[in-house]
Protein backbone atom coordinates (compact mmCIF):
# COMPACT_ATOMS: atom_id res chain seq x y z
CA UNK A 1 0.00 0.00 0.00
CA UNK A 2 1.82 3.75 -1.32
CA UNK A 3 2.30 6.19 1.85
CA UNK A 4 0.55 8.98 1.95
CA UNK A 5 1.60 11.89 0.41
CA UNK A 6 2.82 15.51 2.79
CA UNK A 7 -0.62 17.12 1.27
CA UNK A 8 -2.54 13.71 2.17
CA UNK A 9 -1.10 13.60 5.74
CA UNK A 10 -1.70 17.06 6.31
CA UNK A 11 -4.72 17.40 5.59
CA UNK A 12 -5.82 14.64 7.22
CA UNK A 13 -4.06 16.30 10.93
CA UNK A 14 -5.92 19.42 10.33
CA UNK A 15 -9.62 18.10 9.40
CA UNK A 16 -11.60 18.47 12.59
CA UNK A 17 -14.51 16.45 14.10
CA UNK A 18 -16.70 19.63 13.23
CA UNK A 19 -15.44 19.61 9.75
CA UNK A 20 -16.30 16.00 9.47
CA UNK A 21 -19.90 16.23 10.50
CA UNK A 22 -20.43 19.23 7.91
CA UNK A 23 -19.36 17.18 4.61
CA UNK A 24 -21.49 14.56 6.21
CA UNK A 25 -24.72 16.82 6.55
CA UNK A 26 -23.93 18.05 2.97
CA UNK A 27 -23.46 14.47 1.54
CA UNK A 28 -26.95 13.51 3.35
CA UNK A 29 -28.78 16.66 1.87
CA UNK A 30 -27.24 16.09 -1.82
CA UNK A 31 -28.59 12.72 -3.47
CA UNK A 32 -26.05 13.26 -6.71
CA UNK A 33 -22.71 14.27 -4.64
CA UNK A 34 -23.83 11.92 -2.57
CA UNK A 35 -23.33 9.19 -5.17
CA UNK A 36 -20.25 10.58 -6.59
CA UNK A 37 -18.62 10.81 -2.78
CA UNK A 38 -19.48 7.00 -2.57
CA UNK A 39 -18.15 5.87 -5.80
CA UNK A 40 -14.86 7.91 -4.80
CA UNK A 41 -14.64 6.28 -1.69
CA UNK A 42 -15.26 2.95 -3.37
CA UNK A 43 -12.30 3.79 -5.72
CA UNK A 44 -10.16 4.54 -3.15
CA UNK A 45 -10.91 1.67 -0.73
CA UNK A 46 -9.87 -0.60 -3.89
CA UNK A 47 -7.04 1.62 -4.86
CA UNK A 48 -5.33 1.72 -0.59
CA UNK A 49 -6.62 -1.62 0.37
CA UNK A 50 -7.51 -4.18 -2.85
CA UNK A 51 -7.58 -6.98 -0.73
CA UNK A 52 -10.33 -5.73 1.76
CA UNK A 53 -11.63 -4.26 -0.99
CA UNK A 54 -12.62 -7.74 -2.69
CA UNK A 55 -12.82 -9.96 0.28
CA UNK A 56 -16.01 -6.87 1.45
CA UNK A 57 -17.19 -7.47 -2.13
CA UNK A 58 -17.53 -11.06 -1.85
CA UNK A 59 -19.12 -11.26 2.14
CA UNK A 60 -21.40 -8.76 0.72
CA UNK A 61 -22.26 -11.08 -2.34
CA UNK A 62 -22.41 -13.70 0.02
CA UNK A 63 -24.43 -12.40 2.98
CA UNK A 64 -27.12 -11.39 -0.02
CA UNK A 65 -27.39 -14.49 -1.38
CA UNK A 66 -27.25 -16.81 2.03
CA UNK A 67 -31.04 -16.76 2.99
CA UNK A 68 -31.56 -18.33 -0.21
CA UNK A 69 -28.88 -20.85 0.20
CA UNK A 70 -30.36 -21.70 3.81
CA UNK A 71 -34.06 -22.27 2.01
CA UNK A 72 -32.18 -24.53 -0.48
CA UNK A 73 -30.52 -26.13 2.84
CA UNK A 74 -33.50 -26.34 4.71
CA UNK A 75 -35.52 -27.94 1.71
CA UNK A 76 -32.21 -30.47 1.53
CA UNK A 77 -32.98 -31.30 5.35
CA UNK A 78 -29.02 -29.96 6.08
CA UNK A 79 -30.26 -26.36 7.68
CA UNK A 80 -32.72 -26.78 10.62
CA UNK A 81 -36.55 -25.30 10.05
CA UNK A 82 -37.60 -22.19 12.20
CA UNK A 83 -39.15 -24.02 14.86
CA UNK A 84 -38.51 -21.55 17.87
CA UNK A 85 -37.59 -24.01 19.73
CA UNK A 86 -36.01 -21.95 22.59
CA UNK A 87 -39.35 -19.84 23.03
CA UNK A 88 -41.30 -22.37 23.17
CA UNK A 89 -39.23 -23.42 26.31
CA UNK A 90 -39.57 -19.34 27.57
CA UNK A 91 -43.43 -19.73 26.84
CA UNK A 92 -43.48 -22.59 29.56
CA UNK A 93 -41.81 -20.73 32.11
CA UNK A 94 -44.13 -17.80 31.58
CA UNK A 95 -46.97 -20.41 32.01
CA UNK A 96 -45.70 -22.02 35.22
CA UNK A 97 -44.96 -18.62 36.64
CA UNK A 98 -48.59 -17.56 35.67
CA UNK A 99 -49.70 -20.90 37.44
CA UNK A 100 -47.33 -20.97 40.40
CA UNK A 101 -46.04 -23.72 39.44
CA UNK A 102 -42.05 -24.34 39.22
CA UNK A 103 -40.06 -22.10 36.93
CA UNK A 104 -36.69 -24.58 36.69
CA UNK A 105 -37.63 -27.99 36.41
CA UNK A 106 -35.19 -30.38 37.25
CA UNK A 107 -34.57 -33.11 35.19
CA UNK A 108 -34.23 -37.18 36.24
CA UNK A 109 -30.55 -37.06 36.27
CA UNK A 110 -30.99 -34.02 38.98
CA UNK A 111 -29.98 -31.40 35.67
CA UNK A 112 -31.66 -28.44 34.19
CA UNK A 113 -30.95 -29.30 30.56
CA UNK A 114 -33.73 -28.72 28.21
CA UNK A 115 -35.46 -26.80 31.02
CA UNK A 116 -35.60 -22.53 31.48
CA UNK A 117 -32.34 -21.19 32.57
CA UNK A 118 -32.41 -17.68 32.57
CA UNK A 119 -32.81 -15.56 35.44
CA UNK A 120 -36.44 -14.80 36.84
CA UNK A 121 -36.71 -11.62 36.14
CA UNK A 122 -36.28 -11.94 32.15
CA UNK A 123 -39.64 -13.89 32.43
CA UNK A 124 -41.03 -10.08 32.54
CA UNK A 125 -39.46 -9.82 28.84
CA UNK A 126 -40.88 -12.68 27.54
CA UNK A 127 -44.96 -12.13 29.01
CA UNK A 128 -46.05 -10.46 26.58
CA UNK A 129 -45.21 -12.47 23.38
CA UNK A 130 -46.09 -15.68 25.46
CA UNK A 131 -49.52 -14.18 25.80
CA UNK A 132 -49.95 -13.81 22.25
CA UNK A 133 -49.88 -17.95 21.91
CA UNK A 134 -47.35 -19.96 20.08
CA UNK A 135 -47.60 -19.04 16.38
CA UNK A 136 -48.10 -15.55 16.88
CA UNK A 137 -45.84 -14.54 20.33
CA UNK A 138 -42.57 -16.50 18.71
CA UNK A 139 -42.39 -15.25 15.59
CA UNK A 140 -43.20 -11.59 16.39
CA UNK A 141 -40.41 -12.00 19.30
CA UNK A 142 -38.02 -12.96 16.60
CA UNK A 143 -39.12 -10.14 14.31
CA UNK A 144 -38.80 -7.15 17.31
CA UNK A 145 -35.26 -8.54 18.26
CA UNK A 146 -34.24 -8.36 14.76
CA UNK A 147 -35.50 -4.87 14.41
CA UNK A 148 -34.09 -4.12 17.67
CA UNK A 149 -30.19 -5.35 16.22
CA UNK A 150 -31.03 -3.63 12.87
CA UNK A 151 -31.96 -0.65 14.73
CA UNK A 152 -28.64 -0.57 16.94
CA UNK A 153 -26.71 -1.40 13.89
CA UNK A 154 -27.84 1.61 11.91
CA UNK A 155 -26.88 3.64 14.43
CA UNK A 156 -23.37 1.79 14.94
CA UNK A 157 -23.11 2.53 11.38
CA UNK A 158 -24.16 6.26 11.09
CA UNK A 159 -22.16 6.83 14.40
CA UNK A 160 -19.03 5.66 12.66
CA UNK A 161 -19.75 6.79 8.74
CA UNK A 162 -22.54 9.16 8.92
CA UNK A 163 -25.89 9.39 7.78
CA UNK A 164 -26.88 6.72 5.64
CA UNK A 165 -29.83 6.46 3.33
CA UNK A 166 -32.57 4.11 3.71
CA UNK A 167 -31.81 2.14 0.46
CA UNK A 168 -28.74 2.03 2.49
CA UNK A 169 -30.58 0.69 5.87
CA UNK A 170 -32.50 -1.41 4.24
CA UNK A 171 -29.61 -3.31 2.59
CA UNK A 172 -28.15 -3.42 5.61
CA UNK A 173 -31.25 -5.10 7.10
CA UNK A 174 -30.72 -8.24 4.47
CA UNK A 175 -26.93 -8.16 5.12
CA UNK A 176 -28.17 -9.16 8.66
CA UNK A 177 -30.32 -11.84 7.96
CA UNK A 178 -27.59 -13.28 5.39
CA UNK A 179 -25.79 -13.73 8.70
CA UNK A 180 -25.90 -17.36 9.86
CA UNK A 181 -25.49 -17.24 13.11
CA UNK A 182 -27.59 -14.30 13.33
CA UNK A 183 -30.55 -16.59 11.17
CA UNK A 184 -29.63 -19.29 13.17
CA UNK A 185 -30.47 -17.48 16.55
CA UNK A 186 -34.10 -16.35 14.95
CA UNK A 187 -34.91 -19.86 13.87
CA UNK A 188 -34.96 -21.20 17.72
CA UNK A 189 -36.47 -17.85 18.77
CA UNK A 190 -33.21 -17.53 20.67
CA UNK A 191 -32.10 -13.85 22.87
CA UNK A 192 -28.90 -13.27 20.79
CA UNK A 193 -30.66 -10.66 18.21
CA UNK A 194 -31.94 -8.71 21.72
CA UNK A 195 -28.73 -9.14 23.41
CA UNK A 196 -26.60 -7.64 20.60
CA UNK A 197 -29.30 -5.18 20.12
CA UNK A 198 -28.68 -3.72 23.35
CA UNK A 199 -24.48 -3.83 22.95
CA UNK A 200 -25.19 -1.50 19.54
CA UNK A 201 -27.22 1.08 21.66
CA UNK A 202 -24.64 0.63 24.62
CA UNK A 203 -21.91 1.48 21.90
CA UNK A 204 -23.63 4.74 20.88
CA UNK A 205 -23.83 5.48 24.51
CA UNK A 206 -20.25 5.09 25.03
CA UNK A 207 -19.18 7.07 21.88
CA UNK A 208 -21.76 9.97 22.51
CA UNK A 209 -20.40 9.67 26.44
CA UNK A 210 -17.57 11.78 25.34
CA UNK A 211 -19.27 14.38 25.91
CA UNK A 212 -22.41 13.56 27.83
CA UNK A 213 -22.15 11.92 31.35
CA UNK A 214 -25.79 10.55 30.73
CA UNK A 215 -24.74 8.73 27.90
CA UNK A 216 -22.03 7.19 29.77
CA UNK A 217 -24.27 5.71 32.18
CA UNK A 218 -26.87 4.66 29.79
CA UNK A 219 -24.24 3.35 28.10
CA UNK A 220 -23.13 1.45 31.17
CA UNK A 221 -27.20 0.34 32.46
CA UNK A 222 -27.61 -1.18 28.81
CA UNK A 223 -24.38 -2.71 28.88
CA UNK A 224 -25.88 -4.27 32.59
CA UNK A 225 -28.53 -5.23 31.35
CA UNK A 226 -27.44 -7.63 28.83
CA UNK A 227 -25.27 -9.43 31.72
CA UNK A 228 -28.65 -9.64 34.28
CA UNK A 229 -30.33 -11.46 30.85
CA UNK A 230 -27.47 -13.67 30.11
CA UNK A 231 -24.28 -14.02 32.46
CA UNK A 232 -22.67 -16.25 30.02
CA UNK A 233 -22.18 -12.29 28.29
CA UNK A 234 -20.37 -11.04 31.21
CA UNK A 235 -16.99 -10.36 28.95
CA UNK A 236 -18.58 -7.92 26.83
CA UNK A 237 -18.72 -5.70 29.87
CA UNK A 238 -14.63 -4.86 29.27
CA UNK A 239 -15.12 -1.44 28.53
CA UNK A 240 -16.96 -0.73 31.80
CA UNK A 241 -13.75 -0.96 33.45
CA UNK A 242 -12.19 2.24 31.19
CA UNK A 243 -15.24 4.19 32.34
CA UNK A 244 -16.13 5.09 36.40
CA UNK A 245 -19.61 6.09 34.96
CA UNK A 246 -20.12 3.39 33.10
CA UNK A 247 -19.35 1.17 35.57
CA UNK A 248 -21.74 2.69 38.10
CA UNK A 249 -24.21 2.69 35.04
CA UNK A 250 -24.08 -0.98 35.03
CA UNK A 251 -23.74 -1.96 38.76
CA UNK A 252 -27.07 0.18 39.18
CA UNK A 253 -28.94 -1.78 36.50
CA UNK A 254 -27.96 -4.79 37.76
CA UNK A 255 -28.48 -4.00 41.37
CA UNK A 256 -32.54 -2.37 40.34
CA UNK A 257 -33.07 -5.70 38.35
CA UNK A 258 -32.52 -8.15 40.82
CA UNK A 259 -34.51 -5.97 43.28
CA UNK A 260 -37.17 -5.82 41.02
CA UNK A 261 -37.07 -9.75 40.69
CA UNK A 262 -37.01 -10.49 44.18
CA UNK A 263 -39.96 -8.35 44.83
CA UNK A 264 -41.56 -10.25 41.92
CA UNK A 265 -40.45 -13.30 42.11
CA UNK A 266 -39.82 -13.90 45.94
CA UNK A 267 -36.33 -15.57 47.27
CA UNK A 268 -37.10 -19.17 47.00
CA UNK A 269 -37.26 -18.68 43.18
CA UNK A 270 -33.98 -16.47 43.43
CA UNK A 271 -32.32 -19.90 45.96
CA UNK A 272 -33.48 -22.65 43.50
CA UNK A 273 -31.80 -20.40 40.15
CA UNK A 274 -28.43 -20.21 42.54
CA UNK A 275 -28.67 -23.76 41.49
CA UNK A 276 -29.46 -23.72 38.79
CA UNK A 277 -25.87 -21.84 37.59
CA UNK A 278 -24.15 -24.19 40.31
CA UNK A 279 -25.39 -26.87 38.20
CA UNK A 280 -23.97 -24.85 35.05
CA UNK A 281 -20.90 -24.32 36.68
CA UNK A 282 -20.28 -27.99 37.53
CA UNK A 283 -20.68 -29.52 34.44
CA UNK A 284 -17.61 -30.92 33.65
CA UNK A 285 -16.38 -33.83 31.25
CA UNK A 286 -15.17 -33.68 27.64
CA UNK A 287 -16.17 -31.50 24.94
CA UNK A 288 -18.13 -33.65 22.27
CA UNK A 289 -16.44 -33.93 19.06
CA UNK A 290 -17.06 -31.88 16.16
CA UNK A 291 -17.59 -34.53 14.37
CA UNK A 292 -21.02 -34.85 15.70
CA UNK A 293 -22.27 -31.78 14.11
CA UNK A 294 -25.15 -29.75 15.31
CA UNK A 295 -25.82 -26.22 14.12
CA UNK A 296 -25.27 -24.34 17.39
CA UNK A 297 -21.80 -26.36 18.14
CA UNK A 298 -18.94 -24.00 19.11
CA UNK A 299 -16.31 -25.11 21.47
CA UNK A 300 -12.99 -23.20 20.83
CA UNK A 301 -11.55 -24.87 23.78
CA UNK A 302 -12.86 -27.95 23.32
CA UNK A 303 -10.11 -30.01 22.53
CA UNK A 304 -9.06 -29.30 26.24
CA UNK A 305 -9.33 -30.97 28.91
CA UNK A 306 -9.52 -28.16 31.20
CA UNK A 307 -9.89 -25.03 29.40
CA UNK A 308 -9.59 -22.25 32.87
CA UNK A 309 -5.40 -22.03 32.81
CA UNK A 310 -6.10 -20.61 29.19
CA UNK A 311 -8.96 -18.60 29.84
CA UNK A 312 -7.85 -16.99 33.37
CA UNK A 313 -4.70 -15.39 31.95
CA UNK A 314 -6.55 -14.28 28.84
CA UNK A 315 -8.73 -12.54 31.23
CA UNK A 316 -6.19 -10.58 32.90
CA UNK A 317 -4.74 -9.81 29.55
CA UNK A 318 -8.16 -8.09 29.06
CA UNK A 319 -8.56 -6.47 31.99
CA UNK A 320 -5.40 -4.87 32.42
CA UNK A 321 -5.31 -3.55 28.74
CA UNK A 322 -8.72 -1.98 29.47
CA UNK A 323 -7.75 -0.44 32.74
CA UNK A 324 -3.92 0.75 31.11
CA UNK A 325 -5.12 2.31 27.79
CA UNK A 326 -5.97 5.93 27.18
CA UNK A 327 -8.61 7.31 24.61
CA UNK A 328 -9.26 3.60 23.15
CA UNK A 329 -13.10 3.37 24.28
CA UNK A 330 -14.26 2.20 20.97
CA UNK A 331 -11.73 -0.03 20.43
CA UNK A 332 -12.11 -1.32 24.46
CA UNK A 333 -15.63 -1.66 23.76
CA UNK A 334 -15.19 -4.25 20.61
CA UNK A 335 -12.62 -5.84 22.45
CA UNK A 336 -14.99 -7.35 24.89
CA UNK A 337 -18.14 -8.63 22.29
CA UNK A 338 -14.42 -9.77 20.17
CA UNK A 339 -13.09 -12.15 22.93
CA UNK A 340 -16.58 -13.38 24.69
CA UNK A 341 -17.63 -16.11 22.56
CA UNK A 342 -13.54 -17.00 23.41
CA UNK A 343 -13.77 -16.57 26.93
CA UNK A 344 -17.27 -17.48 27.89
CA UNK A 345 -17.52 -21.34 29.77
CA UNK A 346 -20.30 -22.85 27.43
CA UNK A 347 -20.66 -20.72 23.55
CA UNK A 348 -23.02 -21.50 20.94
CA UNK A 349 -22.88 -20.74 16.76
CA UNK A 350 -25.52 -17.77 17.44
CA UNK A 351 -22.96 -15.96 20.21
CA UNK A 352 -21.62 -14.77 17.03
CA UNK A 353 -23.76 -12.35 16.67
CA UNK A 354 -22.42 -9.80 19.27
CA UNK A 355 -19.21 -9.89 16.78
CA UNK A 356 -21.28 -7.67 13.95
CA UNK A 357 -20.96 -4.49 16.09
CA UNK A 358 -17.21 -5.36 17.04
CA UNK A 359 -16.44 -6.02 13.26
CA UNK A 360 -18.19 -2.69 12.22
CA UNK A 361 -15.76 -0.74 14.90
CA UNK A 362 -12.99 -2.58 14.18
CA UNK A 363 -13.10 -2.15 10.55
CA UNK A 364 -14.04 1.38 10.61
CA UNK A 365 -10.69 2.05 13.19
CA UNK A 366 -8.42 0.05 10.56
CA UNK A 367 -9.76 2.17 7.40
CA UNK A 368 -9.50 5.66 9.24
CA UNK A 369 -5.78 5.00 10.39
CA UNK A 370 -4.74 3.07 7.27
CA UNK A 371 -4.40 0.11 9.27
CA UNK A 372 -5.19 -3.40 7.88
CA UNK A 373 -9.16 -3.83 8.02
CA UNK A 374 -8.98 -7.23 5.79
CA UNK A 375 -7.81 -9.04 9.20
CA UNK A 376 -11.16 -8.02 11.11
CA UNK A 377 -13.39 -8.12 7.71
CA UNK A 378 -11.79 -11.86 7.34
CA UNK A 379 -12.56 -12.49 11.12
CA UNK A 380 -16.51 -11.40 10.53
CA UNK A 381 -16.63 -13.87 7.62
CA UNK A 382 -14.81 -16.79 9.06
CA UNK A 383 -17.58 -16.37 11.55
CA UNK A 384 -20.38 -16.29 9.07
CA UNK A 385 -19.69 -19.50 7.92
CA UNK A 386 -18.59 -21.26 10.79
CA UNK A 387 -21.72 -23.66 10.87
CA UNK A 388 -21.50 -25.33 7.70
CA UNK A 389 -17.75 -24.37 7.36
CA UNK A 390 -17.26 -26.91 10.48
CA UNK A 391 -20.04 -29.40 8.46
CA UNK A 392 -17.80 -29.45 5.28
CA UNK A 393 -14.34 -30.01 6.96
CA UNK A 394 -15.82 -32.98 9.04
CA UNK A 395 -17.78 -34.72 5.87
CA UNK A 396 -14.76 -34.27 3.67
CA UNK A 397 -11.84 -34.78 5.70
CA UNK A 398 -12.28 -38.30 6.34
CA UNK A 399 -12.73 -38.84 2.57
CA UNK A 400 -10.03 -36.79 1.47
CA UNK A 401 -7.81 -37.07 3.83
CA UNK A 402 -8.41 -40.07 6.61
CA UNK A 403 -5.31 -39.62 8.44
CA UNK A 404 -6.58 -36.22 9.61
CA UNK A 405 -9.90 -37.85 10.51
CA UNK A 406 -9.04 -36.71 14.40
CA UNK A 407 -11.00 -34.56 17.03
CA UNK A 408 -8.47 -32.24 17.64
CA UNK A 409 -8.33 -31.34 14.12
CA UNK A 410 -11.79 -30.72 13.91
CA UNK A 411 -11.79 -28.53 16.80
CA UNK A 412 -8.73 -26.50 16.07
CA UNK A 413 -10.73 -26.29 12.46
CA UNK A 414 -13.52 -24.15 13.89
CA UNK A 415 -13.96 -21.11 11.61
CA UNK A 416 -15.56 -19.48 14.18
CA UNK A 417 -13.29 -19.74 16.75
CA UNK A 418 -10.46 -18.17 14.31
CA UNK A 419 -12.81 -15.65 13.57
CA UNK A 420 -12.83 -14.39 17.43
CA UNK A 421 -9.19 -14.84 17.35
CA UNK A 422 -8.89 -12.11 14.46
CA UNK A 423 -11.21 -9.92 15.78
CA UNK A 424 -9.49 -10.05 19.07
CA UNK A 425 -6.39 -9.99 18.29
CA UNK A 426 -7.12 -6.60 15.99
CA UNK A 427 -9.08 -5.07 18.85
CA UNK A 428 -6.46 -6.07 21.96
CA UNK A 429 -3.59 -4.35 19.35
CA UNK A 430 -5.23 -1.36 19.28
CA UNK A 431 -6.34 -1.12 22.76
CA UNK A 432 -2.33 -1.86 23.96
CA UNK A 433 -1.49 0.92 21.35
CA UNK A 434 -3.19 3.72 23.87
CA UNK A 435 -1.41 2.47 27.05
CA UNK A 436 0.78 5.50 28.31
CA UNK A 437 4.27 3.60 28.01
CA UNK A 438 6.81 5.17 30.75
CA UNK A 439 9.34 7.75 29.27
CA UNK A 440 12.82 5.95 28.37
CA UNK A 441 16.07 7.45 30.37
Amino acid sequence: MPAPTTSESTAASTTTPSTRNAHRRYLSRNGPHRMMALRDRLRSYYDQHPLFAALAALLVGFHLAYPFINWWLRSAGIAPPFSFWDFGVYDQAVDAWQTNDHIYTRNEDGGYHGSYLYPPIVLVLFRPFAALGRGTGDPLWVACSLLLLWGGMVLVVERLAGRRSWAERLLLLWLLVGYQPLLLAMKMGQTAAFTAGLLCFAFVGLDRGMESRPARVASGALTGVVGVVKFAYAPVGTHLLANRNRFVGAVAAGLGLVALSLLLFGVEVHRTYLEVLAWGFNRSGPSRSPALWLAPYFKPLGWLASSLWVRLPAVLVVVAAALLARDRDRETFALGLAVFPLLTTLAYTYYLVALLPAAAILIHGEIDRGGRPVVPTLGVGLAAVHAYGLLAVTTVVPVVAPALDHALVYFLAQPGTWGCLLLAGTALARVVDGIERPLSW
